[in-house]
């Protein structure tokens, strides 16, 4: 792959044009990357890094995550596709994840949740779920926190711009680790919204 790229530049290059952008992209995680790493610096010329025909979101956002992650934070490429079985929308927001994931770009919310665990006493994955989809809507950069329990909720998102930790009916409703409100469980999602959007 990377020395039929180089001929391509070759040719290209004795045409006497050089306005070139590289891409290498393959199905193979690993393939994908060792031809990227072994292309960086032979070139001049910016380079277009994805995992092409990755497959449906479930796994093509993990497997273009992997790749596309990888040469991003080692510093190689320029501009970056998510190819995936789905809608265009779908594409572009996993290339913004990947993107905020390693603090390249910020645009709209993170949303930070805990797996659950034994101490969780409300449907934290149903609450998550639906603060995501309310997240879609907002463009504004800001870290949101879903968190399943009182007990290290709180400490374990205190980089959270705003958060709810849950209890058993009640949960406590935090900005920046400081405790701002204490609801009940019926106003879990529309309480935490209102302080998202009002920050």
């Amino acid at each position: 792959m990377v020395a039929a790229a180089l001929e391509q530049i070759r040719l290209l290059e004795s045409l006497d044009f050089d306005l070139i952008k590289i891409s290498l992209k393959a199905f193979d995680v690993p393939t994908t990357i060792d031809a990227y790493r072994a292309i960086a610096d032979k070139i001049p010329y910016p380079l277009h890094v994805g995992i092409t025909e990755a497959g449906t979101p479930r796994t093509g956002i993990i497997r273009s995550a992997v790749g596309i992650g990888t040469l991003l934070w080692q510093g190689i490429g320029d501009t970056i596709r998510v190819s995936l079985t789905a809608p265009p929308l779908e594409e572009v927001a996993a290339a913004y994840e990947i993107l905020k994931s390693l603090d390249l770009r910020q645009r709209g919310p993170v949303l930070v949740s805990c797996p659950t665990c034994g101490r969780t006493e409300t449907d934290t994955v149903k609450l998550a779920e639906a603060v995501e989809k309310r997240l879609l809507k907002i463009t504004k950069p800001i870290r949101v926190a879903v968190m399943g329990c009182v007990v290290n909720g709180p400490g374990e998102a205190k980089d959270a711009d705003v958060g709810i930790a849950c209890g058993k009916g009640r949960g406590v409703i935090f900005k920046k680790g400081k405790k701002v409100a204490v609801v009940e469980e019926k106003d879990f999602l529309e309480a935490l919204m209102r302080e998202v959007e009002g920050f």
